[in-house]
């Protein structure tokens, strides 16, 4: 028996484009970042499972770039030890049972000793033009398990949310000018400081930020459009208006009609927005809001100690229609304050959450909002963070 030379080279073709479009979008040497973090976060919260990884597949190798995991692998392994490096010619989701079941599976190291894996689910992640599958979005348990249709479908759309983070990373399109015109006036709130700012990477942006005064509360709001040219800074023009028409609703409410009314637009151009939106109640400092799949929110409080307040759901665009989201809530006591930030904050230091905390010490180093937002601004002089940058103050006095 002849094989043909075209169809034996495919797998070894497939593997140089893999490695070169990684390359471009620079993302397997940059170590863990919270726009990878939160993705197998949310997924290993919502699917109850012992492991969550987001997996990068080079020509022989494999790089977890995110794992949400008791047992702690890599960062790279032989790609055909991994369950996603034999699933790479799968053309959609793999769900495995139970792997010990599974001849094709069976052998691998992790599921003969620890973790001893027998349920696993992946999804292919695809970019470029061609749609190249170079990783996957998967999930891992001890326990023997499946996927009902809705968890699949779920799942996948973690993986286009992860596809379109990927995809970002070689975006250079976006509009800087829009950021210009969203730019919030200043407000006065007796017994409060609201400040902020966002600086574009390049020429182009698709982060934003607002604060409004309705009446007696103050609605804030931090967003991060994904996408590509113009399109992100209209979106993120029409998210702005959309939630200026609802300042007077509760977050939840605000948040579902413009997920009703500007998700369509998201989805057609194939893009979503991570998004936080809270409304202060002054008198008594109790702030309600929902968060978008954002989770980049640092309360810090009088007595010195801090809180992350991460999400766990969907960003705009890609929450299921008509799901509830999670809804919280929090109180500034007299000398907390709250930093709201995009991704390009933690690009100042190492990426992950950790970097909130670094930015906490440097507001309570020098809590006046001017310098602390020109400290900021030097930081990202020094240390470029490859990414739009927002970052906003609510400081109670």
């Amino acid at each position: 028996m002849h094989l043909d030379p075209a169809v034996s080279d495919r797998p070894a073709a497939e593997a140089v484009r893999r490695a070169a479009l990684l390359a471009a979008l620079e993302v397997v040497e940059s170590g863990p970042e919270e726009r990878f973090e939160r993705i197998t976060r949310i997924a290993r919260e919502a699917f109850g499972v012992s492991g969550s990884f987001l997996n990068l597949a080079g020509t022989d190798s494999l790089t977890i770039k995110s794992q949400q995991s008791d047992a702690v692998f890599g960062p790279v392994i032989p790609l055909q030890d991994t369950f996603c490096g034999r699933t790479l010619g799968e053309a959609g989701p793999v769900v495995v049972p139970d792997a010990r079941a599974d001849a094709r599976y069976a052998d691998l190291p992790m599921v003969l000793d620890d973790p001893n894996v027998r349920f696993y689910a992946g999804v292919p992640l695809r970019v470029g033009d061609d749609d190249v599958k170079v990783g996957t979005l998967c999930l891992i348990d001890p326990q023997p398990r499946t996927l009902e249709p809705d968890d699949l479908a779920l799942l996948q759309e973690l993986g286009v949310w992860a596809e379109r983070e990927l995809a970002a990373g070689a975006d250079e399109d976006r509009l800087r000018s829009v950021l210009a015109g969203l730019e919030p006036h200043a407000v006065e709130l007796p017994g409060y400081r609201v400040g902020g700012m966002s600086v574009p990477h390049g020429v182009v942006s698709g982060d934003f930020h607002d604060w409004q005064v309705d009446g007696d509360a103050l609605s804030v709001t931090v967003a991060d459009v994904m996408g590509k040219g113009m399109s992100a800074g209209l979106l993120a023009a029409t998210i702005r208006g959309a939630l200026l028409a609802r300042a007077s609703e509760t977050p939840d409410r605000a948040v579902a009609a413009l997920e009703t009314q500007v998700g369509p637009d998201l989805s057609r151009a194939e893009s979503f927005a991570t998004l936080f939106h809270g409304r202060l109640t002054p008198s008594t400092g109790r702030m309600e809001f929902t968060d978008a799949g954002h989770g980049l929110v640092l309360h810090l409080r009088a007595d010195g100690t801090e809180a992350i307040l991460r999400s766990y759901d969907l960003p705009i665009g890609l929450h299921p229609v008509g799901a509830d989201r999670v809804t919280g809530s929090l109180v500034l006591e007299p000398g907390d304050a709250l930093l709201l930030v995009s991704d390009g904050a933690l690009e100042l230091w190492d990426s992950t959450l950790a970097s909130l905390s670094v930015l906490g010490s440097v507001w309570r180093d020098q809590p006046v909002i001017e310098t602390f937002l020109a400290r900021v601004r030097s930081r990202a002089a020094s240390h470029d963070p490859g990414d739009d940058l927002t970052v906003v103050v609510v400081a109670r006095d």
